[in-house]
């Protein structure tokens, strides 16, 4: 029972050193499935513990905030919930692709008031790093328009992120790095400044 006790704790550090890692550096562990394993893993792990250990108060008190975490996230419009569902499933993956040895690209969703996004990310061994991000929303700004909606999930673009077929890297170099989302007809490249980490151009080819 104590090997129980000690697999929950050691996926616990695990799951919270990732989500640290995430949020403040925006790394994680390699390969878009990792992290769901671990998260599945570590929520196995809870309810086991709390069944072996369920005459203990501790065990109550943990499963009575996993339940208010639930209905909380459920009297929120449910949004919590479903995002995590998105990122912890495969639902909230449309499109993985490995560039070269040195990076992959993914197209990712995991929320209904936005359109899903593009992900440029580093491979770094046991860990990975989103460099370059871009959103529908970031390539409308570049059009110097005014953006009459109030969530992104209303914009309607002519070529979706999301409707790519399949994404290459089409150029580095020391100050640009550039893809190429395919589309079956004209295609988009997506060009960001390394310097600034951000989106700088958007062309059809």
């Amino acid at each position: 029972m104590k090997i129980s006790l000690y697999l929950f704790i050691l996926l616990s550090v695990l799951l919270v050193a990732d989500c640290v890692l995430f949020y403040k550096f925006q790394m994680s562990l390699a390969g878009y499935h990792s992290d769901i394993i671990l998260f599945w893993s570590w929520l196995l792990s809870s309810l086991f513990v709390i069944v072996v250990y369920w005459k203990k108060l501790v065990a109550k008190v943990f499963l009575g905030l996993m339940v208010l975490a639930v209905v909380g996230s459920v009297l929120m419009m449910g949004l919590p919930l479903y995002s995590l569902m998105l990122s912890m499933t495969s639902a909230g993956l449309h499109l993985k692709k490995d560039l070269n040895e040195k990076y992959r690209a993914q197209i990712v969703g995991y929320g209904v008031m936005v359109h899903p996004w593009i992900e440029v990310i580093e491979k770094q061994g046991l860990l990975e790093k989103v460099i370059y991000k871009t959103t529908e929303m970031d390539i409308e700004r570049l059009k110097n328009e005014p953006i009459n909606v109030k969530y992104e999930a209303l914009l309607r673009p002519e070529m979706r992120i999301s409707q790519a077929k399949n994404i290459v890297l089409e150029k580095e170099t020391d100050s640009t790095f550039a893809i190429t989302l395919f589309y079956g007809g004209p295609n988009k490249t997506i060009v960001f400044d390394k310097a600034r980490k951000r989106l700088l151009s958007v062309s059809r080819n």
